[in-house]
This record gives structure tokens, sequence and C-alpha cells, in this order.
């Protein structure tokens, strides 16, 4: 019986072993192998001091980053909050606020109407949100956006929504399913607006030190990481190249094969 119970075990453990081996191999990164080159203004030279950049989602991580960037070089940002959002790292900052909530069309409209904006940027997703406001509220941005008139507008989305489904690994494939779904719709509506939009499929997100390797490409079967600090400035480039109007890229770290690499 003892033998028996070993073996179950044994035969258990090898299970085990090979799930976390075969795990491991699918964030194996598939790195792209031609670029698409953006070039960002120089720091200080805004681009208007009449009207601002609008950022959906700038209260932390990406988005925060990207209005830090923005006014560092001079330019003015507004930046859509919710009314329970910390605003604690924008309040450093030379920022306008406007109150709402994207999952609400009738407060998008009423930040668009409160300001004059040339640009907007959207970073809004979350999976732990219920309900999530992955493709609601970026579809109510899009729409206000045509009625406000506001042609240029720039999405985050993710790698592994529209055709770059196949690029991720089976398990983002599984326990992204609804995530992905919901950033693929959006990703359509930007497509269909008439706008002059830029879709952004960042790869897995670190926090962490910018390693100046952030790339952006347009093969759709690319997979990898970025760190946040490197997307952002991926961003800004985006928002200075009209080249990129109507392109959907992806972006990685160019030198990142592991999201556990040091380099």
């Amino acid at each position: 019986m003892l033998k028996l119970v070993l073996k179950i075990i044994g035969g258990l453990f090898l299970v085990f072993v090979g799930l976390i081996v075969g795990v491991a191999l699918s964030l194996n990164a598939n790195l792209p192998t031609t670029t698409f080159d953006v070039e960002t203004k120089v720091t200080g030279q805004a681009a208007d001091e009449t009207s601002s950049i609008l950022i959906f989602g700038a209260t932390r991580n990406t988005g925060l980053k990207v209005a830090q960037r923005l006014i560092e070089r001079g330019d003015k940002v507004t930046a859509f909050v919710r009314p329970s959002s910390d605003r604690g790292g924008l309040e450093k900052l030379r920022v306008d606020f406007v109150v709402g909530d994207a999952m609400d069309i009738e407060t998008v409209r009423e930040a668009f109407a409160a300001g004059n904006y040339r640009a907007v940027l959207t970073t809004v997703g979350c999976q732990s949100c219920e309900p999530p406001p992955d493709y609601q509220a970026n579809s109510n941005i899009v729409k206000v956006a045509k009625e406000a008139g506001v042609r240029r507008v720039v999405f985050i989305s993710t790698i592994g929504a529209g055709d770059s489904f196949g690029a991720v690994p089976w398990l983002s494939r599984r326990f992204l399913a609804n995530t992905l779904r919901m950033k693929t719709r959006a990703e359509i509506e930007f497509r269909q607006s008439g706008l002059d939009y830029t879709i952004i499929r960042p790869g897995g997100l670190r926090s962490g030190k910018s390693t100046g390797n952030g790339v952006l490409t347009e093969e759709v079967d690319v997979f990898g990481f970025i760190f946040r600090d490197d997307l952002a400035d991926l961003i800004v480039a985006v928002l200075d190249d009209d080249r990129t109007i109507n392109r959907t890229l992806t972006a990685v770290d160019a030198n990142r094969q592991w999201p556990w690499s040091s380099k």
C-alpha cells in the first residue's frame, strides 16, 4: 500500500514539475525582426501651449509616467479621474483635473466639453473591476471624441488582442480570455471610428528601472515584456509622430527574452 501511495505521489510530482517547466518555457519571448522607429520632441519643446492632452488612466502606472514626461517637456496635461481616485502622484505635477467615470458616457462628455484637447490617451483597463471597463469605457471615449471633434487618439491595448491572439502564451489565452475579447472589441471601435488612432499593444508590463530598449513593431506574432518607463517613452513618441496614425503597434523590450532576466 505504501509503495502505491509513494508511486502516486511521485507521479503527481512529475506532473507538477512538468507544468511548471511548461509555463516557464511559454514565457520565452518572441522578439521582433523589424521595428517601427519613432521620434519624440526634445524636453521643453511643447507642441501647443493653447491645448492639452487628455489622459484617461493617469493616476498610476503607465498613464502617470506619460503625464510626468509630458509635463517635464512643457506640454499641458488634463487628467480624467474618478472621484475616489488617489491623485497623490498627479498633484505633484502641473496638471488640470476633470472628474468623472469613464463607464458613464455623460461624465465623459462633460470632460471633453471642459477643455481644448489636441489628443487623447486612454490606458483604461482593469481585470479585477466589476464590471470591467476594458471595452465599455474605451467605447465611450471613442464616441465622445468623435462628437467633440478631437481626432487624435491613442489606445493602450495588449498583446493577445485581435490578430495577436496567437502570440501570447496558452496560459494567458485561457485566464485572460474575457479581457482579450474586450480589448479586441475596443480596438475594432477605434479602427472604425474615422479618428486618427494609434493602438499600442504592450507585452508583459514590469515595474523597474528603464532599460532604454523599448521598441515598436507592426509584427503581430511578437511576444515579450517591457518596463512601464520604457512604454511611457514610446507612447510620448507616438503622440509626436503622425506616421503612427492608423497603425497598430506592439511594444516590447528588444533585449528581454525572459521576464525574470536581470538585463
